[in-house]
């Protein structure tokens, strides 16, 4: 490529802001990537990309523009040290896919289920073991072209796991080193003192190029009260609730008990959320379930939900008394927050499961947020929401321009009934979000345009509670 055609791309950088690459709209870092231009970039943002979801995102498919590495998943270890395939062939296209976007794709070993974890404490606990999986490993990656692997063992479960997993990742290293220097090795990691007690982190760290925490799941089918799957602060999780905790409460055991270094340390996020049979939050519940964000997205998109916004966990839920259900989630502006606690904490990045659990038609708006986040020049003010607010207020909404779907945050000092309607620019109503009685305190709704046969321009929303009347615009692109 002439130096010409590098400046150009490089000066569009400045004035492109939307962040996609899927279907004919590119950004200016998709540009690059698709050039092979290598992408400055101060962090890492690291995808994992499971091989059983690539009906929903095909390899061509993916925002390599909002990603540095793309974990593929899952092989794992048998229990002779040889490597088990959850695939019949290799995904060259993948991997030639994100080579050709100058990206690095990494092979992860392991995963939750029984049968990717059943031999890890096997082969760690013998030597011979040990080393005949270091030399598969090297053998398997280099053959297939990627450029590291990720060890996903959950977990470790006892003083001699402790000790072996540090013998296997030692040996793992300088198997990597003497094959290519430059081989990643990371792992997956809990981030909460009950998944970390077996796990050596400070020896660790000295051989691995980073760790993926895995914040979230803090409330499951395990749990005694519904909650939320990965609240940022655990503000209004009472300490009555046995599973208490939030990304920052990892960040102080990770950092600051553990004393791993925070260049070390990429903040998980879940592209997913947890539907509770319960209304209530912190109560108990009847039935669990795992939802992509996509699919949460088309549960609330039919029946009666209350999109509300915790302001003291910095997190959403969904709420349905007919039938009584909570949907736990992250979307647009709780996955905004978090990139921006990694960027303010000096973390070396985000990591993301998974990338395909956000695609919406043609779009993705998580992921898009993540690219503006981590590597445009978007930011979101981090201070806390009064808990009671002083006066009514109606903010901007975020994101804005946006596709499909935008939050609109608002504040009430006293109980009202409010309600917030959006209009096209004739004045014709288009949707109405909100009409119910609402506390004093701060609130969200959220605007998804994804099932609405409306046209790309401009739009007013209007919120009216308690004679308070204000008025905001924002800008639908298809």
């Amino acid at each position: 490529m002439s130096q010409e055609l590098r400046t150009m791309c490089v000066h569009a950088l400045r004035w492109w802001k939307p962040c996609r690459i899927w279907k004919g709209r590119f950004c200016a870092l998709s540009v690059l990537a698709l050039l092979g231009v290598p992408v400055p970039a101060q962090y890492r943002v690291a995808g994992y990309y499971p091989m059983w979801n690539k009906s929903f995102l095909p390899p061509g498919g993916i925002n390599y523009s909002a990603v540095t590495h793309i974990f593929h998943a899952f092989d794992w270890p048998n229990a002779d040290g040889s490597i088990a395939s959850g695939e019949s062939g290799v995904d060259t296209a993948l991997i030639n896919t994100t080579h050709r976007a100058s990206r690095k794709i990494v092979l992860s070993l392991g995963g939750a289920g029984a049968t990717q974890a059943a031999n890890f404490a096997t082969v760690a606990a013998d030597s011979n073991l040990r080393k005949t999986f270091a030399a598969n490993v090297v053998s398997w990656i280099t053959s297939r072209h990627y450029d590291g692997v990720d060890l996903d063992w959950e977990g470790p479960a006892n003083a001699a796991d402790k000790a072996n997993e540090v013998s296997l990742v030692k040996q793992l290293r300088a198997a990597l080193q003497a094959a290519d220097s430059s081989l990643l090795l990371t792992m997956a990691v809990g981030a909460s003192p009950w998944s970390g007690q077996w796990r050596d982190y400070s020896t660790l760290e000295q051989y691995v190029d980073w760790f993926n925490a895995m914040e979230y799941d803090f409330h499951g089918s395990w749990s005694s009260l519904a909650g939320h799957n990965a609240p940022l602060y655990a503000g209004t999780d009472p300490l009555t609730d046995p599973d208490y905790y939030s990304i920052d409460l990892s960040y102080q055991y990770l950092v600051g008990t553990r004393g791993i270094s925070k260049s070390k340390i990429l903040l998980g996020m879940p592209f997913y959320g947890k539907s509770f049979g319960t209304s209530v939050l912190y109560t108990s519940y009847t039935g669990e379930q795992d939802l992509a964000y996509r699919d949460i997205l088309s549960s609330v998109g039919s029946g009666v939900w209350v999109y509300t916004w915790d302001a003291g966990s910095s997190a959403p839920l969904y709420v349905s008394d007919r039938p009584a259900r909570i949907i736990t989630l992250d979307d647009s502006l709780s996955i905004a927050l978090k990139c921006q606690y990694a960027k303010t904490n000096g973390l070396a990045g985000v990591m993301i499961w998974e990338i395909t659990q956000d695609v919406v038609g043609s779009s993705q708006p998580l992921m898009d947020v993540v690219c503006s986040q981590m590597f445009g020049t978007s930011s979101i003010d981090l201070a806390p929401l009064p808990a009671a607010p002083v006066s009514y207020a109606l903010e901007r909404n975020f994101p804005n321009p946006f596709n499909p779907s935008t939050t609109i945050r608002f504040t009430i000092p006293i109980s009202a009934h409010v309600t917030i309607r959006v209009f096209d620019i004739l004045g014709r109503e288009v949707a109405t979000l909100l009409d119910a009685e609402k506390g004093a305190g701060s609130w969200s709704v959220l605007f998804d345009a994804t099932s609405r046969r409306i046209a790309s321009g401009v739009y007013y929303y209007r919120m009216d509670a308690g004679g308070f009347v204000a008025t905001g615009k924002m800008i639908l692109t298809r």
